[in-house]
């Protein structure tokens, strides 16, 4: 048996109340009449009981905005009814499955589940390494970060973050959803519309990293990123640990800098750029958003390039000229003088 915990109506005029806090623990053993979670409005606060007792199954986030009615926790009323429906759901590709002796100590020492393995059996010695923990670890989404395209440059994005151990890749949210279910293990947890980013910026996320290198033939980095940054998310930078910076180099937010780059005193690059493998940039250059320099581009000092540019791949560019915004320089170029915008210079 189990009774659904929905959100109440707290003022009359408000159609949606933050969950400020919850005052239990997922899994946790429940007195009727218990406060289990503080509710906001614009103008008032107020304690939500628990109805049954019972093990609680908590649905929803602390700081989310539910709307009344929407379903915020579960109360299941024995730990095997609860352990069952757990049982069943994956968190993030795992599973627990507890042995009768663990469920037991589990609701006489009513012990907080998210400290246990995920993954595994849970078994008596498990759960006894925490009974007598002075302390419990919640789980927030200040590291976390999504992925936004699982084409090639998600595999180079993931790479990088997995050398560097600052942030948990919470999944990959990519167009081909949900035919494309994982890049390189890291699972696609949902498509790449506004919708979807909107959604898991309602549920606490921050940091995304925009993976997105062509849209079909062309450089496409712009749109994907203003769409990113009018969700509200920051955009990192994700820079390997082999690229060479100067320590004079300025640079913006949502930038891939990849291995083997090379950037030069007084280098200023901007927002949402890919700086690719191998690529030099000598001293003085300007590098404007959302632009793309492929694998072995050279450019020399004092060179300009506006937003939305790609040079190709073995491209070389003299030194001090211009290259206009929403330009194409095809692979292996030479470029020797300057290029106004929107032009497409392909190789003699």
């Amino acid at each position: 048996m189990k009774t659904d915990i929905k959100m109440p109506r707290i003022g009359t005029n408000d159609d949606y109340v933050t969950l400020a806090q919850w005052m239990v623990k997922h899994g946790e053993h429940i007195k009727k009449g218990q406060v289990i979670a503080v509710l906001e409005t614009t103008k008032e606060t107020s304690d939500l009981e628990a109805a049954e007792e019972g093990f609680i199954e908590l649905l929803a986030g602390q700081g989310e905005d539910i709307a009344v009615g929407g379903k915020l926790a579960i109360i299941h009323d024995s730990m095997d009814a609860f352990n069952q429906k757990m049982s069943k759901e994956e968190k993030n590709g795992d599973t627990r499955v507890y042995s009768d002796k663990a469920l037991k100590l589990i609701q006489e020492h009513h012990i907080d589940i998210s400290l246990l393995p995920a993954g595994k059996v849970i078994r008596e010695k498990d759960v006894r390494k925490l009974i007598s923990l002075p302390y419990s670890i919640a789980e927030t989404n200040v590291n976390k970060v999504l992925i936004y395209g699982g084409g090639g440059f998600c595999k180079v994005v993931l790479d990088i973050l997995g050398q560097r151990c600052e942030y948990k890749i919470e999944g990959i949210l990519d167009r081909r959803y949900p035919k494309l279910e994982s890049v390189n293990g890291i699972p696609v947890i949902g498509s790449s519309d506004q919708e979807t980013l909107q959604l898991f910026y309602q549920k606490g996320y921050r940091k995304i990293i925009n993976a997105v290198g062509f849209d079909g033939k062309r450089h496409g980095r712009k749109a994907p990123g203003e769409m990113i940054k009018q969700t509200g998310y920051e955009c990192i930078n994700v820079i390997h640990n082999k690229a060479i910076m100067e320590p004079g180099v300025t640079i913006g937010e949502g930038n891939l800098i990849a291995a083997g780059a090379i950037i030069g005193s007084d280098v200023k690059i901007g927002n949402n750029c890919i700086i690719n493998a191998g690529v030099v940039i000598s001293h003085d250059c300007i590098i404007s958003d959302n632009c793309h320099i492929a694998s072995g581009a050279v450019l020399g000092g004092g060179v300009i390039v506006g937003e939305n540019t790609l040079i190709g791949q073995g491209c070389t560019v003299f030194r001090d000229l211009r290259i206009g915004a929403d330009v194409v320089v095809h692979n292996g170029v030479n470029v020797v003088r300057d290029i106004p915008d929107s032009v497409c210079v392909e190789r003699d």
